[in-house]
């Protein structure tokens, strides 16, 4: 068997199938599988084979998004083998290094991968959970995933980013370039760990239905808001330590899932609103354009303005101001996007896209990163995903 890219005839048929494998035997298996699906053509079929990585699609596809995620993703050793294998995302930590290598003193590939023990291993997630590394790692792993994507043919239609992802989205389109977005994250990642205020805050993850989190986030005394409108049954709470601690007894003993995220401030809150100003000079120097394809906006969960000062202030703000997922979310499916597809490590966007988008049947949810499956055998079985 040949393997291919398929051409543009084949994709704009009316029935597709694309099958992923890693072995003969393995293809010849998975046909089996496939024959007896079509035995018992129901949607819920299809949809359980491509957990043997068989997917089948029909008719027209509608738009293409490309979702970027933020802090939280991150992982010691990412897209490590598809580093060895692809040279376009060893190309994309080499220029990291590059541009990061003065402003950190060593490069950024350093705090990213090692081979060494358990404790060199423990020392690299915590450095890596450093927000002025974070940033920039993060910024370059998603760069990396979408432009692999692009040379394998897949383009979005349109993109939103995830808190930092953001930035990603704004180099997808063309509103700044990726040597531009290195240095903005690492100044906003820089400024951030420069606030110094006796109680710099923390970050809560919330399972629990959101008219549920606005009763407790009432009921506390003290600073604390919604800091990821992430979906109607997820968010992430910010503010001051103690406001936190105790909206977190309250889920517990309510019985919903709550727990503190290990950040350094609590982004998205009034805290971190210093770093607003700086921020806003940095990205001023930058040679700003209009986005080239549409992007949805975190602060207004809508689409972005073309003009530049618009552009700047929107970007100052972001820093402090809520990430919009949900209204983002609303947004990208009423602008006609049903492929969803998460550029970049692990899966968090794809659970929300999922919680967001349940009641629509209408729509595929990819992800490109799987760590434990290995970033090649995941990013095969994304392809396979996208062209059916």
């Amino acid at each position: 068997f040949n393997s291919h890219c398929p051409t543009p005839e084949e994709l704009a048929e009316g029935e597709r199938l694309a099958i992923d494998y890693a072995s003969d035997e393995e293809l010849v298996k998975r046909l089996e599988k496939t024959l007896s699906a079509f035995e018992n053509d129901t949607p819920a079929t299809w949809k359980a084979m491509q957990a043997h990585g068989v997917y089948r699609g029909s008719g027209a596809p509608g738009k293409v998004a490309f979702l970027f995620p933020g802090q939280g993703s991150q992982y010691v050793n990412m897209l490590l083998d598809l580093r060895d294998t692809e040279p376009l995302v060893r190309d994309t930590f080499d220029e990291a290094d590059r541009v990061m290598t003065p402003i950190l003193g060593r490069p950024l590939t350093s705090f990213i991968y090692t081979n060494g023990s358990e404790d060199e291993l423990k020392q690299a997630e915590q450095e890596l959970k450093n927000t002025a590394i974070t940033q920039p790692a993060m910024l370059t792993a998603n760069v990396a995933v979408m432009r692999v994507l692009n040379k394998y043919g897949v383009y979005p239609d349109m993109v939103i980013g995830h808190s930092l992802g953001e930035y990603a989205a704004l180099v997808s389109a063309g509103v700044l370039t990726f040597a531009e977005a290195l240095e903005v994250v690492s100044a906003r990642g820089r400024e951030m760990s420069k606030i110094k205020v006796d109680d710099p805050g923390c970050m809560a993850a919330v399972s629990a239905p959101l008219e549920k989190v606005e009763e407790v986030i009432r009921s506390v005394d003290g600073y604390v808001v919604i800091a990821n409108i992430n979906s109607p049954l997820q968010s992430v709470l910010g503010g001051e330590t103690a406001a936190i601690d105790a909206a977190i007894t309250k889920f517990v003993a309510d019985g919903f899932q709550a727990v503190k995220i290990p950040v350094s401030h609590a982004f998205h809150t009034k805290i971190v609103a210093p770093a607003s100003e700086p921020l806003r000079s940095v990205i001023a120097r930058m040679n700003v354009q209009s986005p080239r394809l549409p992007i949805v906006a975190n602060v207004t969960g809508e689409l972005y303005p073309t003009d530049r000062e618009a552009i700047l202030d929107l970007l100052a703000s972001q820093v402090a101001s809520p990430v919009q997922f949900v209204k983002g979310m609303q947004t990208l499916y009423r602008e006609g996007v049903r492929v969803f597809i998460e550029s970049g490590p692990k899966r968090v966007l794809n659970a929300l896209v999922q919680d967001n988008l349940k009641d629509q049947t209408d729509v595929t949810i990819i992800a490109t990163n799987h760590p434990r499956k290995g970033g090649k055998a995941s990013f095969n079985e994304a392809l396979c995903g996208i062209y059916a």
